[in-house]
């Protein structure tokens, strides 16, 4: 069983530049049993990647982060995962871009995964997007542009206040192309969700962690629902910090001159899909919208066939963009 206490003593600080050095897997067992756990091993066997795993220190937490280096690599891809996930998920998604021959940057939100912090909460949303800034500042220089991003449902709202917050100050996107995947604006029948909110915030400071079907998958239910990573319990600090966010962003009258591809299933459940499109329109500019037929929420963890549905719409798109 994998220790993530444990796993965290062992990660030391991401420096660049970051030089030769032998397998990360193959120097430590633990991090080795990870790797192979979520199957994120991508260097073992491989003579084209190497993985780096090191810690940002931002915000006052350090931030888990692995870097997957393809040679002569096109750009690099910056990974923004979503709540209760962790970058061992998204093992698809990661293979995806360095087929693509990108570098992939993914990095543990703060709670979540091998980053410090109290479990699956922030003070506030913005702190997200503070640490996201922080991480482009540390790689400026030592990975290659253009710069991309993709990201699931938190990881969205993480980017969406990145890029307005830019733009409000005159600042440039730092990334040439961005995907949205299934994106959080509000949680589904969060009209309801905000009043019961208003409620529970007078008596209690936690709620146990409701599992849902996000995904046709069952492994991956079955992975999630058991997940020695991920946080079991709902802390009403984080969905007072979202409430907020959703107020903030939703009053915006910036518009961002980003045109994003959005993934969005027909039968999501966890986000208010047709309410969000709507509000990504009047923030983004002629964003590309895919629906994904009968497909949930986890669209990085959906059946094989829906992934492999859109994983083609976005190799059209992301070389279309480099012809």
């Amino acid at each position: 069983m994998l220790n993530p206490e444990n796993l965290k003593e062992q990660i030391k600080p991401l420096v660049f530049p970051l030089g030769a050095r032998g397998s990360i897997a193959g120097q430590n067992p633990d991090i080795k049993a990870y790797l192979d756990f979520y199957g994120i091993n991508f260097e073992t066997g491989s003579t084209d990647v190497r993985h780096s795993i090191g810690s940002i220190d931002s915000c006052n937490y350090k931030v888990a982060c692995h870097l997957f280096e393809k040679s002569d690599a096109r750009g690099t891809f910056f990974l923004l995962h979503g709540y209760y996930d962790h970058v061992g998920l998204f093992a698809r998604i990661i293979r995806f871009l360095l087929e693509q021959d990108f570098n992939v940057l993914a990095y543990d939100l703060p709670g979540h995964g091998l980053s410090s912090g109290k479990p699956a909460t922030i003070p506030d949303f913005s702190v997200y997007t503070l640490i996201l800034e922080d991480i482009l500042t540390h790689c400026e220089g030592h990975l290659p542009k253009p710069w991309h991003a993709f990201g699931q449902s938190t990881g969205c709202a993480i980017l969406t206040d990145c890029l307005i917050n830019r733009e409000a100050h005159g600042k440039a996107s730092p990334f040439q192309q961005v995907i949205l995947s299934a994106p959080l604006v509000r949680p589904w029948k969060w009209t309801l969700g905000r009043l019961q909110l208003q409620l529970a915030k007078l008596f209690i400071t936690q709620l146990p962690r409701t599992y849902t079907r996000n995904s046709r998958k069952k492994s991956f239910l079955e992975l999630s629902h058991n997940d020695p990573l991920s946080a079991t319990i709902l802390p009403i600090q984080w969905v007072l910090a979202m409430d907020r966010w959703i107020r903030r962003i939703e009053s915006s009258k910036i518009k961002s001159p980003v045109s994003p591809l959005i993934l969005q299933g027909t039968f999501d459940r966890t986000v208010d899909a047709k309410h969000n499109i709507a509000v990504l329109e009047k923030l983004y500019t002629q964003p590309s919208v895919y629906y994904l037929e009968d497909a949930r929420h986890h669209l990085p963890n959906e059946l094989d066939e829906t992934i492999d549905d859109y994983l083609s719409w976005l190799t059209s798109k992301l070389n279309a963009q480099s012809a």
